[in-house]
């Protein structure tokens, strides 16, 4: 059981913009389907989340910020581009490298260990000289050890420290010294502190003494000392980084007489609640998980842990980062499982801060497509607001203009939210937009076309039908013919009457203006009505096409006599098509009626 706290989260968003800024400029898009990022070969990244971590740790009192920095520092020495190899590029080969690195790395041991050395020489300096020149040593301040040793009178041991950096003779005399002094049961006599540093002096780190005590050069050491004294003292100057890595390995764990003798690589909030070496055992079950993985994933899935850098669990800000920059070093061992978690960990972290746009950022590194896709549409539905703000716009610019993600996906999430808050209008509008042109002439016919017909509201109606009516976008419609067709030609049979009555027309016009009135007098029925709005709007749809039928034949068949009653519209042309019309009792009725007046005027005619 754990206790978690969610809301002491870090809200300084520049701890969270500049890195995923750095991320973002070090990785290219790949443009298949849904887009997806990747890292940039190389080591450029490294450089510039080293100079960002190292500012910030200045100006942030943030504990985590600290650890930051000597991980990417750790990073810079590990895998960048070192100053030394620039110099010396024309004679660089491997192992003039293997030196250089070893000595950033060096570097980078002697920097973590500064300020704990110069605590516990402030504190031993005048009680216990000893103990503070075997501080420096750990440190690999070699000459303000013989300094201080030489201030405390001590010149025989300043000689020796000295010769540290001299050749392994040296070290072989030292343990031919230790071996005398204890068959001598010499050592008996002298102070553990002391012995401890000719142990360091002779590459010993465990030591048994005549009178059985374990003189342990790193009992008292935090783990990256303990690393620090293996790589320059129990390791010839030649060693590699990898060599020294291995013999420290050995020593935290444990052998198989039971046996260890250095701390357990532990986070430092651990370190600092005084968890030392006969502290470790609760490790031991995950060291046993990490023994069933594959070696290069054993090596890499605890060291993305965020509890390898913080007491916060959900805290996934450097891991995620260090995962980028191992995949551009070409470190691509972990589990698609593990690289799951990670990105999801990461963007749910994001999303709580507000960064749901850089959250999208992340999970387009997800390598399985189905599941990077899916994850992307769901931040956008969760996260894509209706209303349009300088904010919000800029959000959606760099979805699309930085991440490369397609416009209509942003247009459909919004369709989506504007379904569910009920509004018709924009739910149409975004899925125009969004191309999903069979859903979007569903909704116009179904919510918006009645209305539009009763208000006579033309305008509106038509900025949708127009592009649906598109021939590329049409054959995608369901039902085109019998819904947004009829409301189209309706719509054009107005507008050409009205152009019709504003000027002289032709009997071609004419002709084509009758053409339209009659398939809409035939296709008016076929509406599909689903309320008595939409009943309502049939009608009048019904009504105003028989009114528009009737002044259609009345021009083409007016004779150019004045004589009204020769103005007359053939009975036997307007029939058949009223008769079609879906109109309601009364509209029917005076449909009728005005029908039987006209065929009894046409039977009085005839007779005379």
């Amino acid at each position: 059981m754990e206790a978690l706290s969610l809301e002491q989260k870090s809200r300084d968003l520049q701890s969270y913009l500049i890195p995923l800024e750095i991320a973002l400029r070090n990785s290219s898009v790949q443009k298949d389907g849904c887009p997806r990022l990747v890292p940039n070969p190389g080591n450029a990244a490294i450089h510039d989340y080293a100079g960002w971590a190292s500012k910030f740790c200045q100006e942030c009192s943030e504990p985590v910020v600290k650890q930051w920095s000597l991980t990417w520092a750790l990073c810079q020495a590990l895998w960048g581009q070192l100053r030394e190899l620039e110099v010396r590029l024309d004679d660089a080969n491997e192992y003039v490298e293997q030196l250089q690195r070893r000595k950033a790395f060096s570097h980078w041991l002697a920097d973590t260990a500064a300020g704990r050395i110069e605590d516990e020489v402030a504190l031993h300096l005048h009680e216990r000289p000893i103990q503070a020149v075997f501080s420096f040593l750990t440190g690999c301040r070699i000459s303000e050890a013989c300094r201080l040793a030489q201030k405390c009178g001590d010149h025989r041991l300043a000689i020796l420290l000295s010769q540290l950096v001299g050749s392994r003779q040296v070290v072989e005399l030292n343990v031919m010294q230790l071996v005398d002094w204890r068959s001598l049961q010499v050592d008996a006599f002298i102070p553990e502190e002391r012995l401890k540093i000719y142990a360091l002096l002779s590459a010993t780190p465990v030591w048994l003494s005549s009178d059985k005590r374990s003189i342990n050069v790193c009992s008292e050491l935090d783990w990256k000392r303990a690393l620090a004294v293996h790589l320059w003292y129990m390791l010839p100057p030649t060693a590699s980084i990898p060599q020294a890595l291995q013999q420290y390995e050995t020593a935290f764990q444990e052998s198989e007489d039971g046996s260890r003798y250095a701390a357990y690589p532990l986070p430092a909030y651990l370190e600092e609640h005084g968890l030392r070496l006969e502290a470790i055992d609760a490790d031991t079950s995950s060291i046993r998980e990490r023994r069933l993985l594959p070696p290069a994933e054993a090596v890499q899935r605890p060291l993305l842990d965020p509890r390898s850098v913080t007491p916060d669990p959900l805290d996934y800000r450097l891991s995620w980062h260090l995962w980028m920059v191992l995949q551009a070093l070409n470190y691509r061992h972990l589990s698609g499982q593990s690289q799951g978690l990670l990105h999801a960990s990461y963007a749910e972290q994001l999303e709580t801060v507000g960064l749901w746009q850089w959250a999208v950022f992340v999970v387009l590194h997800v390598p399985d497509a189905v599941i990077r896709e899916a994850s992307v549409r769901e931040l956008l539905t969760r996260h894509c607001a209706l209303r349009e703000t300088p904010e919000t716009l800029a959000k959606e610019k760099f979805l699309v203009e930085k991440l490369l993600i397609p416009a209509e996906w942003i247009y459909e999430a919004k369709a989506i939210r504007a379904r569910r808050d009920g509004d018709h209008h924009r739910e149409a509008l975004y899925l125009l937009r969004a191309r999903h042109w069979n859903q979007c002439h569903k909704l116009v016919c179904r919510h918006l076309a009645s209305d539009a017909i009763i208000n006579e509201n033309y305008t509106y109606l038509r900025s949708f039908l127009d592009q649906l009516s598109r021939p590329e976008n049409c054959v995608h419609i369901q039902g085109w013919d019998t819904a947004g067709q009829v409301y189209m030609d309706y719509i054009s049979v107005i507008e050409m009457l009205e152009l019709i009555r504003q000027n002289e027309s032709s009997g071609c016009e004419l002709e084509q203006l009758h053409t339209k009135v009659t398939f809409v007098c035939n296709r008016v029925d076929q509406i599909h009505c689903c309320s008595s709005k939409d009943r309502l709007a049939q009608s009048e749809m019904a009504k105003r096409v028989a009114n528009i039928l009737r002044v259609v034949l009345r021009l083409q068949h007016s004779p150019e006599s004045d004589d009204s009653d020769l103005q007359r519209v053939p009975l036997r042309l307007l029939a058949p098509h009223i008769g079609r019309l879906p109109m309601p009792e009364d509209y029917a009725l005076e449909e009728l009626h005005s029908l039987t007046q006209s065929y009894l005027r046409e039977l009085t005619m005839c007779g005379q």
